[in-house]
């Protein structure tokens, strides 16, 4: 659910340790869970804190647009870019809450695409699993963390300068 409500981490990650922890059924289900409660979680506390930010920055012409969309544009592109994998969640997010959409409607257009997309990423993650030799997976695993760690220490450096 952490995963989710932050929006930055790959989820592809978690599902990778629910699918090999857990098995594919167990997995699928932790996996589509976390990501559905992930993104209500993050829905709100995203809405929540853009109240509290100077609104300044939304009336950018881009920012215009979303937050004129029509409930039923908002619902189905948040249907459609749920679908895509690999299209930052937190992101989908974030839009989603700059809108007129109410609660209740974002989580029955997050949860309608979350669903295929929750499953193509089981079945890469589960092809991966099974083809990768775990030393592989351990070293993949290692140098991404290293990686995000060596990313994270110089964005935090760049702040306190």
């Amino acid at each position: 659910m952490g995963v989710g409500a932050i929006g930055f981490f790959p989820s592809f990650l978690v599902t990778g340790l629910n699918v090999s922890s857990f098995g594919i059924t167990l997995g699928t289900v932790l996996s589509l869970s976390g990501e559905i409660f992930g993104a209500i979680a993050g829905f709100y506390l995203y809405r929540f804190g853009f109240k509290k930010m100077d609104p300044g920055w939304l009336k950018h012409r881009f920012w215009t647009r979303i937050q004129t969309s029509s409930t039923s544009q908002v619902f189905w592109t948040i249907i459609l870019l749920r679908l895509i994998p690999f299209v930052p969640s937190g992101l989908v997010t974030a839009g989603a809450s700059l809108t007129s959409i109410s609660g209740p409607l974002f989580i029955v257009a997050s949860t309608i695409g979350k669903i295929p997309a929750v499953f193509i990423e089981v079945a890469v993650v589960y092809g991966l699993i099974h083809t990768i030799p775990v030393s592989y997976q351990y070293s993949l695993a290692i140098m991404t963390l290293v990686i995000v760690l060596v990313i994270w220490t110089k964005s935090k450096r760049k702040i306190q300068m």
